[in-house]
């Protein structure tokens, strides 16, 4: 075996060889995320890493957000997106946000069966807190999380004191 296929053949072990932060959980092909220091695999079996910007939130209680008018807002526009071309859904709305919390696909059909005067999220938050009265903002963070909605994490942080993380 000759230098140049001994150095191809060590940069190809290197290429798949995990970072050394990674968990036992990472996989080879996986994206690991360095601001995080987590994989796919580590946020889907562990939740979203401590994030100190919005530890003030993860006890209070989800009925916070239906006061909070401007976040709401904002968060139905992200999570309750009108169907692709051809009817096609988006990964990480509220149907996949209510499969989190038990809600039934029956339910999330009628929740965006009421469109345009209703918001499926709104119809989610409020079910959840009906059902879950002990249901908080931390919860809803990690399950943001899980789905890969970074976006809507961002403007969940502004319910916080400051900064983002998640980013």
């Amino acid at each position: 075996m000759g230098p140049g296929r001994c150095l191809l053949t060590a940069l190809l072990l290197l290429a798949l060889a995990p970072p050394p932060e990674a968990s036992q959980y990472c996989g080879r092909l996986e994206y690991w995320n360095p601001d995080n220091k987590c994989c796919s695999s580590c946020l889907q079996r562990f939740g979203p890493p401590p994030c100190p910007e919005l530890s003030s939130l993860a006890s209070q209680p989800l009925s916070r957000l239906l006061d909070e008018l401007e976040v709401l807002e904002e968060l139905i526009v992200l999570l309750d997106p009108e169907p692709g071309p051809g009817g096609g859904m988006a990964h990480g709305t509220t149907r996949h946000l209510a499969a989190r919390y038990g809600l039934p696909a029956a339910w999330s059909t009628f929740a965006y069966s009421l469109r345009p005067s209703r918001s499926p999220l709104r119809a989610l938050i409020e079910m959840v807190v009906a059902r879950e009265p002990s249901a908080s903002l931390g919860q809803l963070g990690t399950h943001l999380a899980q789905l890969g909605r970074a976006d809507a994490l961002r403007v969940l942080s502004k319910l916080g004191s400051s900064g983002v993380c998640w980013a």
